[in-house]
């Protein structure tokens, strides 16, 4: 597995721009699956999180109100996870470089929300392991059932994943979400093969001269959706995900709060 020596802050977090998660992906495919950064697939998440990562996943009820959708656990311990049955936390004992999925992320609607989370651990265990490893009482960013627990473990709220990039980042806990999270976003849906992906689906709707902002044109509003749509079919991945990707990417946009996009 390839790792990486980048710019940090001094109690180690990773001090990263999009250019700089897009050329760490790029490294990391091109290690692992080269072809991926050309020919617009589906990332197989669980044989990529296994066999190249390294990593276990287990799927657990991680919260009463599904409000935690993954884990990733650093070092060995205990963390705490919920009990159904007796409707109350229990500390459940986890190795090093476990990953943890909600079990409502294995329901047929969820299961492209769960591959993003697991792809979102992932990176998570790329960007941030060696933080843990340089200051163990850095422990600001985590929940622990005690003390006397010293488990090592982030935990990825709703809030985290597929952020639609509304959210103020000021705290490092809020960079280290949004770096997980760019970084899957990459990872699912490689620069170039997600170039000639929107290309070839453009070309097949016939809307290659459009350039307007959504909200004011409702027909080219229509293009936008279904091109979104397209793109989460090609490459495994939620609407919303691929929304993200395409706003990111340059080939939809907002205009002013709204959420509906469109191409430009």
């Amino acid at each position: 597995m390839i790792s990486f020596d980048f710019r940090s802050k001094a109690n180690g977090v990773p001090i990263l721009s999009k250019e700089n998660i897009e050329y760490i992906a790029e490294m990391i495919i091109r290690d692992y699956k080269p072809e991926n950064l050309k020919t617009p697939t589906a990332l197989d998440v669980e044989l990529f999180s296994e066999c190249y990562a390294g990593l276990d996943v287990d799927y657990k009820d991680l919260s009463h109100n599904r409000s935690i959708l993954g884990m990733i656990v650093f070092n060995d311990g205990c963390v705490p996870v919920y009990n159904p049955i007796k409707n109350k936390a229990e500390k459940l004992p986890v190795d090093e470089g476990t990953i943890l999925i909600d079990n409502s992320l294995l329901e047929e609607d969820q299961i492209r929300r769960g591959r993003f989370t697991h792809c979102h651990e992932i990176s998570h265990w790329f960007l941030h392991r060696d933080i843990y490893a340089v200051d163990k009482n850095q422990i600001s960013i985590f929940d622990y059932m005690g003390e006397e627990e010293k488990t090592t473990a982030i935990k990825c709220r709703t809030t985290d994943i597929e952020s639609t990039g509304r959210k103020q980042l000021v705290t490092d806990d809020d960079w280290m979400e949004w770096q997980a999270d760019y970084l899957a976003s990459a990872l699912l849906m490689p620069v170039d093969a997600f170039t000639q992906a929107v290309k070839d689906y453009v070309r097949l709707l016939g809307v290659e001269e459009f350039f307007n902002r959504r909200g004011i044109d409702l027909y080219n509003d229509f293009w936008a959706e279904e091109l979104s749509r397209g793109m989460a079919r090609q490459f495994d991945v939620s609407l919303t995900a691929a929304k993200i990707r395409l706003k990111n990417l340059g080939f939809i946009k907002s205009v002013e709060e709204k959420r509906q996009c469109s191409i430009i």
